[in-house]
Order: structure tokens, then sequence, then C-alpha cells
């Protein structure tokens, strides 16, 4: 099967991704109120065609702090990514060197910030940082971003604790004991 949209990238993750990491992957807290928003909002995004406007030179590109990427996407942080792949968060960083796209790494990731960066070692590479209670763990996740050459930290700060997770709780969900 070619993927060509996201469906198809839905489906066939449905037949390949263990259903206890697929749950976790696509559902949300709660009631999951914020996850149909976030969708509802998505689809009213139109592109809008400019006609007559010489297409012949097109141009995606677009700098963040300093940094020139060729699409005005990122790699949003995505935790657990080797749940779905062997590879995980360094297969994923690997593909968006390739292609000049922004990753993010999450904090709840299941491979290290230093292997994410030894595998992209000239890409741009932000980390996003859950601060904990122990002040002394978040410092020394900011340290090792830095000297691992992340160039930026995203802070997430809407998640003092970790919602309801309704579709975990059901599968009781646990990362699988080969993963860290």
């Amino acid at each position: 099967m070619v993927l060509v949209s996201v469906r198809d990238y839905e489906q066939r993750a449905h037949e390949i991704v263990p259903r206890n990491a697929l749950d976790y992957y696509r559902s949300g807290a709660g009631d999951e109120l914020s996850l149909r928003l976030n969708r509802t909002g998505f689809d009213r995004l139109r592109i809008r065609p400019r006609m007559l406007q010489g297409g012949s030179k097109r141009d995606l590109t677009c700098t963040v702090l300093g940094e020139r990427f060729a699409l005005p996407i990122a790699i949003s942080p995505t935790a657990m990514q080797r749940m779905a792949h062997p590879e995980g968060e360094v297969a994923n960083a690997k593909a968006a060197a390739n292609r000049q796209v922004l990753f993010t790494l999450s904090t709840i990731s299941t491979s290290s910030i230093e292997e994410v960066a030894n595998a992209t070692p000239n890409a741009p590479k932000w980390f996003q940082l859950y601060i904990y209670r122990d002040r002394k763990l978040t410092e020394g996740l900011v340290r090792r971003a830095e000297k691992a050459g992340y160039r930026a930290i995203v802070l997430t700060v809407d998640a003092p604790l970790f919602g309801l997770r309704r579709a975990d709780m059901r599968n009781k969900f646990s990362l699988p004991p080969h993963l860290t």
C-alpha cells in the first residue's frame, strides 16, 4: 500500500502498532474534549491558492530562532516512540534532519537525549521539558540537552499533573519492559 494521506498512515498504524501503544498515541485525557477541539480546529484550516502569481519558483523555507528550515512545520514532542518503531525518536529525528525540518524531543522519550543528538549531530534539535518537583532532575535534563547541542527548550507548563487517560486505564497501560 502506498501511503499518501494522514488517513492512510492511520490505517497502516492500526495494522502494525500494538494495540496498547496505538491507544496511547491516539487518545487524550478525560473526555478527550481538547483532542476533539484540536481536530476540529485543524479541519478548519484551508490552503488558499493564489492564481496567476507565478508558481514556477516556490519557496516554503522559513527561519525560526535564527535557524533556516525547508518547511514551516516541525515534529512536535511525542512520547515513547519506540513503542511504535524499534528506533523510535532516533528514526524520527533522522527523518526530520534529512528533510531539514525541526525536531523536538519529548521529555518522556524512549531514546535518550544523547542518542538522538549523536544520530543527528548537525541538525537543529529542541528539547521539550516538563518541570519536575525534583528541581535537580529538571536541571540535569536541561544541562544534558545543552551539552548535547539542543538549541532550545520547549517548556511545557500545562501539565502539572498528567491527565487521566481512560484508554490507558482500560488497557492497564505500562511501558513495555524492554523500554525505558
